[in-house]
């Protein structure tokens, strides 16, 4: 007997169809780009991911054959929140799965991180990779965990009481790690061991202040940038602390701010803002001037349900589709303001 007819003999109530490869979904998949023709692309679709399989990375043979027989499956993601890409890994905060999944493209490992020791994951909200470290800010436990790459806990802190932290971004070169505190309305710098060097910000609507900060990117000058959410804008910050400068407001057009989240910044300085009740991702060029929009409500490739969390890494610009339960990875294309 042939050992694959053997293997459905053993899991005949499993069904053998469950053994035969998938389809390249990639190779399945509409073109999907931004602008329409005849205007020159300058974002396009390139991957979608809800589970390690759908990103390249298989599990081991025996755990797959056993999953035959208990019913089991891969890990998914439940309703993400934030995403961190840096040198061929990718994290992905998991809030309502209460864990990050741990995707390692190189060697084609994947790790579901629930616990940091003793501490629980609750929910998970945001993730950044700073040198050999991954940083997770829980805002059910107003934490920041730290673990190695193999997924294995390497300490951690509280935040201050009250917390529910937000937005989490890395500065490699100054050892730096930004964490956006909403309930405080204030951004706060700390180093590698936990210790607090800057806060920025309190409430209020003027220049530097802040209603309920959320997601943060740092641009290749080291500038911080906050979503600044009920205020609906975006504001922009020197390593120091110092305001650069503002823009956005609430509407309902092209270009205004109704939810806004994820924020990120590409190789050509373009800023990359996510609106959750639009449902799309909406560039702006260095001056805050509206340039492209992609995406729309629906469940279809390059369509939204309540977006939240960005992150670009290279010309990839990756984008937590959160009540579809998934990730969509675009490129960006190039091309002039």
């Amino acid at each position: 007997m042939g050992g694959a007819v053997g293997v459905c003999i053993l899991t005949l109530f499993a069904g053998c169809d469950r053994l035969h490869p998938q389809p390249n979904a990639a190779a399945s998949r509409p073109h999907v780009a931004w602008p329409a023709p005849p205007e020159r692309e300058r974002i396009e679709l390139v991957q979608i991911f809800r589970a390690p399989s759908e990103i390249g990375i298989q599990r081991p043979f025996w755990r797959r054959l056993g999953d035959l027989v208990t019913g089991g499956r891969e890990a998914h993601l439940v309703r993400p929140a934030g995403v961190a890409a840096a040198n061929n890994m990718i994290a992905v905060a998991d809030a309502g799965g209460g864990a990050v999944h741990l995707y390692d493209l190189e060697r084609h490992r994947f790790h579901a991180l629930s616990a940091c020791g003793e501490a629980r994951l609750r929910e998970p909200v945001a993730v950044a990779f700073l040198n050999d470290r991954l940083y997770v800010a829980d805002a059910g436990t107003a934490r920041l965990d730290v673990f190695d790459l193999e997924g294995e806990c390497a300490g951690g802190w509280k935040l201050d009481e009250g917390s529910r932290p937000a937005g989490l971004v890395a500065d490699a070169a100054r050892g730096r790690l930004y964490v956006a505190n909403p309930s405080a309305h204030q951004v706060l710098a700390f180093d590698a061991t936990g210790a607090v060097v800057a806060r920025t910000g309190h409430r209020g609507t003027g220049p530097g202040e802040f209603n309920y900060p959320g997601w943060l990117a740092l641009d290749a000058r080291g500038r911080l940038y906050v979503t600044d959410a009920l205020n609906f804008r975006i504001q922009i910050f020197e390593p120091d602390g110092t305001l650069v400068s503002t823009f956005g407001h609430l509407g309902d057009g092209t270009g205004d701010f109704a939810r806004p989240k994820g924020v990120g910044i590409d190789r050509d300085g373009h800023i990359y803002v996510v609106d959750a009740l639009f449902d799309a991702v909406q560039i702006f060029d260095t001056h805050g001037n509206y340039l492209l929009g992609f995406g729309r409500h629906g469940t279809r490739e390059g369509q939204f349900w309540l977006p939240s969390g960005l992150t670009i890494d290279g010309d990839r610009i990756y984008v937590v589709d959160s009540y579809n339960q998934r990730v969509q990875v675009f490129r960006y294309l190039g091309g002039g303001e």
